[in-house]
């Protein structure tokens, strides 16, 4: 199932996206940053995935649940304590009930990461074709981050059963975090902190 921009006008590719700073013509509304993006991502390692970006998180999860869910909060920080909304997100904890796909082809939500502390910020919302599996002995998504988000996770939640795992390089290459649940700061590990450190994730 390919990103579609249909039905959501304010859908942007991320290289649209307006640039920090960037200031109107005069006479015309200031632009709106396009912070808030989804990517899907597919068993395996996922190099060249599609990203498109909305100026709010409201439309972020609009899009990334495929109109189920219409009144998310217009901002990230907002979402973490949004009840309604991590029920039908699903639980960030660790179950037993394996990968189950998910209905009919859908893509269901299997991570958020955020741009600053406490799940504020730009935020980058991966979306998958089934849960997790329960063991974090395999790997169930990996994902390569493009240039513009290196080094920038400063947070992140799990979703769908998944847990993630952060390497300070790209290719997956160590040091790395582990698989870990949701932390509103990146941890410290054997001496190194991972605030702002990081470009390639693996979900497990």
């Amino acid at each position: 199932m390919g990103l579609l921009a249909v039905g959501f006008s304010t859908a942007l590719p991320l290289i649209a996206s307006a640039p920090v700073g960037a200031t109107a013509a005069p006479g015309e509304p200031a632009p709106e940053l396009a912070n808030n993006c989804v990517i899907d991502v597919v068993g395996g390692s996922n190099k060249q995935a599609a990203e498109y970006c909305f100026p709010t998180f409201t439309e972020a999860i609009r899009y990334a649940t495929d109109g189920a869910i219409t009144n998310a909060p217009a901002t990230a920080v907002e979402g973490v304590d949004d009840p309604a909304l991590n029920a039908l997100l699903g639980s960030s904890g660790k179950s037993d009930t394996g990968a189950s796909p998910a209905p009919t082809g859908a893509l269901m939500v299997i991570g958020i990461e955020y741009a600053d502390r406490f799940y504020r910020g730009p935020s980058r919302t991966f979306r998958g074709f089934r849960r997790c599996t329960t063991p974090t002995t395999d790997i169930d998504y990996s994902f390569n981050l493009p240039r513009v988000w290196w080094d920038r996770i400063s947070s992140f939640k799990n979703f769908a059963n998944c847990y993630t795992n952060h390497y300070a390089y790209s290719n997956y290459v160590p040091p790395a975090t582990g698989y870990l649940n949701d932390r509103p700061i990146m941890p410290i590990i054997n001496g190194r902190n991972f605030d702002n450190d990081a470009r390639s994730l693996r979900f497990s």
